[in-house]
């Protein structure tokens, strides 16, 4: 049986419960394994907290069970929703800087993906996480209902990059389809765009 999720609009006075749990899912995420290393959940308590923050710009959401954070979702309307390639570097050299030796590989993975975002207008999602204690309870369905939902108000199409084989599956019942696979800093990755309509 599923649990009673809520979802709601993400706000600041929740960051340190997203954070973590974001953290706890993106940890054993396979780019995250590359650039950051092995159970570093320091790192991406990090990482995470910079992107909250500072780069996460555009609508949020947050799913919430018996009131405590268990899902977090961002997603950002083209052409804002990534840097030019050519910020890249900037943004390591100040925002990323505290990430430290992870800083080459983030930036030849995030340069990649800024390098590849589509030039048709999208709504770029990501990221989308799930507290690894309550997946397979409906919450990530429940998140992406409500992004799928803004999709078809604004009448726009969706974008998205994936790590893990088992998304791509899951992303496709929402009518997503893979446009690109390749190996980025030794991991493979599925770009998926979603037609409007």
């Amino acid at each position: 049986m599923n649990a009673a999720v809520v979802v709601k609009r993400y706000s600041a006075d929740r960051v340190d419960e997203c954070v973590s749990v974001l953290a706890d899912a993106f940890v054993s995420s396979p780019l995250h394994l590359s650039a950051f290393g092995n159970g570093r959940i320091d790192q991406n308590r990090l990482f995470f907290r910079i992107g909250l923050r500072h780069m996460f710009i555009g609508p949020a959401l947050i799913a919430l069970v018996d009131g405590a954070v268990c899902g977090y979702v961002h997603f950002n309307p083209w052409p804002y929703c990534l840097p030019a390639p050519v910020e890249i570097p900037n943004v390591a050299a100040t925002l990323l800087k505290p990430l430290g030796e992870a800083i080459p590989q983030i930036v030849e993975w995030f340069a990649r993906w800024c390098h590849l975002d589509p030039e048709a207008p999208h709504v770029h999602l990501g990221p989308i996480g799930v507290a690894p204690g309550m997946q397979g309870k409906g919450i990530g369905r429940a998140l992406m209902n409500h992004y799928i939902e803004y999709l078809k108000r604004e009448r726009t199409a969706g974008y998205l990059e994936t790590d893990r084989l088992e998304n791509v599956e899951f992303y496709k019942k929402f009518g997503f389809i893979v446009k690109r696979e390749e190996m980025i800093i030794g991991t493979p990755t599925w770009y998926m765009w979603r037609p409007i309509g």
